[in-house]
């Protein structure tokens, strides 16, 4: 057996010099294999010797290939290539005009045009790509690597996938299939062809509920997230017992879909190995190579199968009568999937099932199987129970050594549902929120580590038995607690929580920590996570040889994190591709991962995220030659031709791990912490028309790196053009800018706030090096322009109303459809200037009345205590905007009884408030429509302005303020609002009536079914969405919300481009008997109206409406002083409500 120790003697290895300090790095690693951590460890390497030499058989593998002398290669696109210096394999490196099908070397010679002639047949050429943006955005996914594929096809059935396979055997071109691209292996790029079924429309996004609940099948192109939501809203609406999800939560459930989650048979927290696919699925359709259907729920289908692919079937019971006869390979197998392992094909699947069953066999071959064997359109899993009583602790250790060896003790109770390890380098990135739920972590010394740890029960009883049973364990286990080792805690100390709210707070660390610590590295750095496993009473072992590993190599910023239950760590660190030393000492620390992990603690090198091209040299050294070769013949059996996915999993290139390695380039400080991990991507309203916030960022990375080349060739400068070219629809126009990508993002990169930034250096005429995307388009006018409007925004106010009734009565005159037509003409000509028309525009609003005249404002304070002091009612500034002042009702809502302004006083008057209006309100405007333009200095003008106004109207901040329309009050939030004195007075209707008005009212819920829309700005107030609903459900009998993360709409954007709101808004699925709409943002209001064929309209209308004074409150209020707000530098909370009110009622204006 070759030892990597006795190849570095042999000069096999070379550990020259490098800034990741190899030398120190050569050290360990011999120190390391000529040890062993613990006395089981050394037990577990000796137990199964036959498959570890086997394992080392070959000249030259990926474990000692002589990356410290090698070359660097970098292709057009930026991708980073490494030669070793004893390349076994020049072949596949040579440069060919002849088509060889091998990465890098899959040359058009007419195949990929013939191919592309006739899929245009099979797909309708729209969704075909070949423009290099496209290619880019679509073909990337959330690795380290980095390959261009020629085309990628965006499909939306079976028909069309079946289609496409075909012509790849005709043509003998391979494809690659790609849902929602968060595969970290590189198991979703290609040089080749993509078949993309991620963010298709509502293809490939059907489901199917068994009826209590035990059973779902989906499409491979819904979330996993979405699948568990759908399963708890089915177990609601239909009142079940119990509720159910599927088994396997990886930490990106809700942005990974379930194509990738079955193909890459991902675990996660709380899944282990019992709950994953493999264990919980119950069918599967799917289309082989060849583009037969096979539905292993249907019987014919089956039958079908085993009659035109007896061959497939006959080698599949072959393989496994061949291993289940052979005891010690069985027993290997069946060794290795007692704890994760994604390292190769799931060659349990072989001893699982009886020979005699080659259906149950390839159906769980599939699973893990990365798009290599076959399309998976559909799964049936059996789901598993959602357990409600849960409880969580955060404990602290003194190190990481003691924190892993306590999870033995922990896994041996069985009471444990998860537990997660995190390092000293995660915890340091913990926010406040979650430091003050954990004892002294803000005083832990470095070192220090922190261990998750989940208890569940189907009673509260149980539930109390388990945290005192997983207690005991820790308590067992003899390790010290607390974050220092001079002075330890009680574990008393850390206790377990059983609120929601603070659960919620680690979990969601947990969940977002891997990107939270990809986006504190370096700029020019990608990303690297390494995902190994080993039996749980070696995890503490392996820990601190892995973690000293990437310490003596230099690795300081590497993070240790992980599944700590299941054996199963991350280590996340930042590595560059920048020069020769830095690929090439991570060359070398992978190949002394792999042997710590493999020979040391018969571990596996994947756990969870897939063999991909990352280990996919790596399977023979983990699994020996003998199961290898099983492999292999299953990939000749179900792809004869190597077509699917080829170098994915099996690869003959020892060095295709260090092959078309992504560049990071700095682009821009807003987006350079991204490390395309796709997590934004399923909130973004343009990510079914055009690209997601990930893609933009990808794509303007590649435009930058294009833009600062010293000497670009003549194909480089073209690919530049094209690409600026059609990043001003797809990266710039369809971009609502809405910042609900932030929500998502685990690093909180606000991708729209780019954006504006790029609209912003276009209007004020910088050039593109300053940031805009195409110098073409800057101009200086676009600057002066938006100040001319901004300092005559009165016409404005006055003309919209006069614009909007004109259409209206063309509306009446000409009809719906001429007027579509027409509009969409003007829209087109114009080049979106002029919106489009849609019945749901509303007519112009009637003036707001200037009402009393403003006092003077030193007579504020006067004025103010006269009121206290008289009874006068209590007070409440309220600012119509502009959308609001300027738009009225739609044609035909019946329910529309007046002005925002008109129903917020009479709802505000039966609490005993009275309104207050800013003088002047003709004229204000928060700035918006200037700022989503990208005109910064005419939106800080408006913003200005009307907050000067607002702070004299309520006497500097001591009146609370509402705003009607939401996105208005974020502007003034995101306009720098640092007036001490109004940071804490602003509101918007519903988080103001739910403090102030409520108390005041009796609601009475309305004998009516209706909708909720709640605005993106809203949905990124804590808390906020959830008091839409309360609120609306105290106002009618039956409450459905839309369910869309965002309209789209931002403005009057889709209006324009209304195609970026109907993408957005097609997912909406309203019961039938919802009669009426509501939200808090007049132009969304308009986007859902036209989404869902039915009035949205102001939420202050639904609470008016079913709303009146409560009795007696109104003379008891009379005696309370007027409440001011912002004085103590406090604000009243959403979720500690209080008493507000007064008598009397009525509108002034100051």
């Amino acid at each position: 057996m070759r030892r990597a120790a006795q190849l570095a003697a042999a000069g096999r290895i070379s550990l020259a010099s490098s800034t990741r300090t190899p030398a120190s790095c050569q050290q360990l690693l011999l120190q390391q294999l000529h040890s062993t951590a613990s006395p089981e460890a050394s037990a577990s390497a000796a137990a199964e010797p036959a498959f570890a030499a086997d394992a080392q058989d070959g000249a030259v593998s990926a474990s000692n290939l002589d990356f410290f002398n090698s070359r660097l290669h970098i292709n057009d696109w930026g991708a980073v290539s490494s030669i070793p210096e004893n390349d076994p394999a020049p072949h596949l490196r040579a440069a060919s005009s002849s088509y060889v099908n091998h990465d890098g070397m899959r040359v058009d010679d007419g195949r990929y045009k013939a191919f592309l002639q006739d899929a245009a047949a099979v797909v309708p050429q729209p969704r075909i790509f070949t423009d290099p943006l496209h290619l880019l955005a679509y073909g990337s996914d959330a690795s380290f690597y980095r390959l261009l594929p020629k085309a990628v096809i965006k499909v939306h059935n079976e028909a069309e996938v079946q289609g496409l396979l075909r012509l790849s055997q005709a043509h003998s071109v391979p494809v690659t299939f790609r849902a929602a691209g968060t595969s970290l292996s590189g198991q979703a790029v290609s040089d080749s062809i993509i078949i993309s079924v991620g963010y298709v429309g509502k293809n490939f996004r059907r489901i199917s509920i068994k009826d209590d609940g035990s059973q779902v099948t989906a499409e491979v192109g819904l979330l996993g997230g979405e699948v568990n939501k759908m399963l708890a809203g089915h177990a609601r609406r239909h009142k079940l017992p119990i509720s159910y999800r599927i088994g396997p939560d990886p930490a990106s459930i809700d942005a990974a879909m379930i194509g990738g989650i079955v193909a890459n048979n991902a675990s996660g927290m709380c899944c282990g190995v019992a709950q994953n696919t493999y264990h919980t699925i119950a069918d599967m359709r799917l289309l082989l190579a060849d583009g037969t259907v096979l539905d292993t729920a249907d019987e014919s289908s089956r039958k079908a199968f085993l009659q035109s692919h007896g061959k497939l079937a006959s080698a599949l019971s072959g393989l496994a009568r061949e291993v289940q006869d052979d005891p010690q390979l069985a027993g290997r197998i069946r060794a290795k999937y007692k704890i994760k392992n994604t390292v190769g094909y799931s060659l349990n699947a072989l001893v699982d099932f009886p020979p005699d069953d080659p259906i149950a066999i390839l159906k769980h071959l599939l699973v893990g199987s990365e798009g290599t064997l076959g399309f998976i359109s559909s799964v049936t899993y059996n789901t598993v129970q959602e357990v409600h009583h849960k409880a969580s602790a955060f404990v602290l250790f003194p190190d990481l050594y003691s924190a892993c060896d306590s999870v033995r003790h922990l896994k041996a109770s069985g009471v444990a549902s998860a537990v997660e390890i995190c390092d000293y380098a995660s915890l340091r990135l913990a926010q406040q929120e979650f430091v003050s739920l954990v004892a002294e972590l803000g005083q832990a010394q470095e070192g220090a580590a922190g261990l998750l740890i989940e208890v569940k029960g189907e009673t509260q009883q149980q539930l109390q038995q388990r945290i005192e049973a997983a207690q005991a364990a820790l308590q067992a286990s003899g390790v010290r607690f607390g974050g220092n080792a001079g002075a330890p805690l009680g574990l008393e100390s850390y206790p377990f929580r059983v609120n929601p709210a603070e659960t919620k707070v680690f979990w969601d660390f947990r969940k977002g920590l891997i990107p939270i610590i990809g986006g504190s590295r370096s700029v020019g750095t990608s990303m690297m996570i390494e995902d190994v496993v080993c039996p749980v009473e070696h995890l503490a072992g392996m820990t601190a040889d892995l973690t000293a590993l990437f310490r003596e190599c230099g690795y300081s910023d590497a993070s240790a994190v992980g599944h700590a239950l299941e054996g199963n760590l991350h280590l996340v660190f930042a590595q560059g591709f920048r020069t020769p030393e830095e690929v090439a000492t991570f060359g070398r620390l992978m190949a002394g991962m792999a042997d710590i992990v493999v020979h040391k603690y018969n571990g596996s090198l994947k756990g969870e995220h897939g063999t991909g091209r990352n280990m996919a040299p790596f399977v023979e050294l983990e699994w020996g030659a003998r199961a290898t070769g099983i492999m292999k013949r299953i990939k000749a059996a179900f792809d004869p031709h190597n077509l699917l996915n080829p170098g994915v999993i099996l690869n003959d290139d020892p060095a295709a791990h260090m092959q078309f390695l992504k560049p990071s380039p700095p682009a821009a400080s807003l987006i350079d912490n991204c490390m395309e991990c796709g997590y934004c991507e399923a909130f973004c309203p343009s990510r079914d028309v055009t690209i997601t916030p990930r893609q933009r960022i990808q794509t303007y990375r590649e435009i930058t790196r294009l833009r600062g080349l010293q000497q670009p060739t003549q194909e480089q400068q073209q690919r530049l053009s094209q690409m600026e070219d059609t990043w001003q629809y797809d990266g710039d126009s369809t971009c609502a800018a809405d910042g609900m990508c932030a929500v998502r993002c685990p690093v909180n990169i606000n991708t729209g706030e780019f954006t504006k930034q790029l609209r912003t250096a276009a209007v004020d005429g910088l050039d593109a090096a300053a940031g805009a995307a195409s110098a073409s388009t800057s101009s200086a006018w676009g600057s002066r322009l938006a100040m001319m409007a901004a300092n005559n925004f009165r016409l404005i106010n006055g003309g919209v109303p006069l614009l909007l009734n004109t259409v209206d009565f063309f509306h009446g005159l000409l009809g719906r459809r001429l007027l579509e037509v027409v509009s969409g003409t003007l829209n087109k000509w114009t080049n979106h200037i002029v919106p489009v028309w849609n019945p749901y525009i509303p007519k112009g609003a009637k003036a707001v009345s200037a009402g009393l005249s403003s006092p003077q404002a030193s007579e504020l304070p006067t004025q103010a205590a006269r009121a206290t002091q008289s009874g006068i009612p209590r007070q409440v500034v309220f600012l119509p905007t502009c959308v609001n002042r300027m738009m009225g009702p739609a044609r035909g809502d019946d329910r529309y009884s007046g002005s925002t302004l008109e129903v917020f006083t009479r709802l505000a008057e039966k609490a005993g408030y009275q309104v207050i209006v800013p003088q002047g309100v003709s004229g204000l405007c928060c700035g918006m429509m200037f700022d989503s333009r990208g005109a910064k200095k005419a939106a800080g003008l408006k913003a200005a302005e009307a907050i000067t106004a607002l702070s004299l109207a309520s006497q500097m901040g001591k009146l609370p303020i509402v705003i009607d329309n939401s996105p208005c009050l974020a502007q003034f939030k995101s306009a720098g609002l640092n007036q001490q004195e109004l940071k804490f007075s602003l509101y918007e209707p519903v988080a103001f009536t739910s403090l102030f008005l409520a108390p005041g009212l009796d609601f009475s819920p309305l004998p009516r079914s209706v909708a909720l829309h709640v605005p993106c700005t809203s949905k990124q107030a804590p808390g906020l969405a959830d008091k839409f609903v309360a609120l609306a459900e105290q106002c009618a009998e039956s409450v459905t919300p839309t369910g869309i993360p965002c309209c789209g709409m931002a403005g009057d954007r889709g209006l324009r481009f209304p195609e970026l709101t109907a993408s957005a808004c097609q997912h909406i699925d309203l019961p039938s008997n919802v009669t009426d709409g509501y939200s808090t943002s007049r132009t969304c209001e308009i986007g859902v109206s036209n989404a869902a064929g039915l009035h949205f309209r102001s939420i202050l209308f639904l609470f008016d409406e079913a709303s009146k004074p409560k009795p007696g409150f109104r003379e008891r209020a009379k005696e309370l002083p007027q409440q001011q707000v912002g004085q103590d530098g406090k604000r009243p909370s959403l979720t500690n409500v209080h008493e507000a009110g007064g008598g009397g009622g009525g509108m002034t204006s100051v």
